[in-house]
């Protein structure tokens, strides 16, 4: 099934699409928080959507059952909706198309974006993804970008992506609409790896600021930014409960701060007994995190 229109936006003015899509593209959940914070803050409404049938496995991507106010079982499936947002404040109309990645048919599903893209008119694609790197939760968040046309991201200070290897959605959207010949830009954030587990607003705020200056549009992001920084402080706080967790990051930003030919004898290292791995880190501190939001957590 290809994308259907509950209704056609009319007069959009200047229209950019937003893509994020959960999955390989979207480490910490960064891109679709984003995608799905813009279309509350602009009061986002759904105009189309592309049927799930054709382009998921539901045995890898399980749809999930709850029960609605009357007690009957409702099952949600994997979803990509498009919604319009129009805020009058803004010199141009806000389209997102915010979902999962698919596992089949990623040509034709691109070709289902392409068609929105060509009903409504959009000037700009701008997808946002991010990737795990070796960066520490207390540098600013690194983001890069990939352009059809260099002239897209001038002056904005974005590192250009020369990336080569494995690709997911978004670098397939990327690719068929630079094949078109439509303008389109593909930013990304890089998320530390040892809290990939935890959704990431830090992450989320910084594909936001640079899409605003990207779009020249006036969005207030504060309430965005506060969350972030009330992440980095419950992540602080989280590392600094559990020593192992703290010496592994300690030794994580001082092994970053060292280039290899600098240092003039090996950084200290641990066994893998002593030292937890990434991933045991980011379980721990997003158990942490899960205790203290029910009050749980030990005095």
């Amino acid at each position: 099934m290809d994308a259907v229109f509950q209704q056609h936006p009319a007069e959009l003015r200047d229209p950019v699409l937003i893509l994020a899509f959960a999955g390989w593209n979207d480490a910490a959940e960064s891109a679709t928080i984003a995608a799905r914070y813009l279309v509350d803050r602009l009061e986002g409404e759904r105009f189309a959507s592309i049927p799930s049938d054709d382009f998921f496995q539901y045995s890898d991507q399980r749809p999930t059952v709850r029960l609605d106010e009357r007690g009957q079982r409702q099952i949600t499936w994997p979803a990509n909706e498009f919604f319009v947002c129009r805020p009058r404040h803004f010199p141009r109309d806000i389209l997102v198309g915010v979902g999962v990645e698919p596992h089949l048919q990623w040509k034709r599903f691109s070709r289902n974006v392409l068609d929105i893209v060509r009903r409504c008119q959009v000037r700009l694609i701008i997808s946002m993804g991010a990737f795990l790197a070796g960066e520490s939760h207390t540098d600013p968040v690194p983001t890069i970008c990939l352009a059809t046309d260099p002239a897209l991201v001038r002056n904005l200070g974005i590192e250009v992506s020369r990336y080569e290897g494995p690709t997911g959605i978004v670098g397939v959207i990327h690719s068929l609409m630079q094949d078109e010949r439509m303008p389109a830009v593909s930013l990304w954030a890089s998320v530390p790896h040892y809290i990939a587990a935890l959704p990431n607003p830090k992450a989320s705020f910084a594909l936001l600021d640079r899409l605003r200056a990207l779009c020249r549009i006036p969005l207030d992001l504060s309430d965005l930014e506060r969350s972030a920084s009330h992440f980095d402080q419950q992540v602080e706080e989280a590392i600094s409960q559990d020593p192992k967790i703290a010496k592994y990051v300690s030794q994580f930003e001082s092994s970053e701060e060292i280039e290899p030919e600098e240092a003039d004898e090996p950084l200290p290292s641990e066994t893998a007994e002593e030292l937890p791995p990434g991933e045991q880190i980011a379980d721990e501190i997003e158990d942490f995190l899960r205790r203290r939001k029910s009050g749980t957590e030990e005095e």
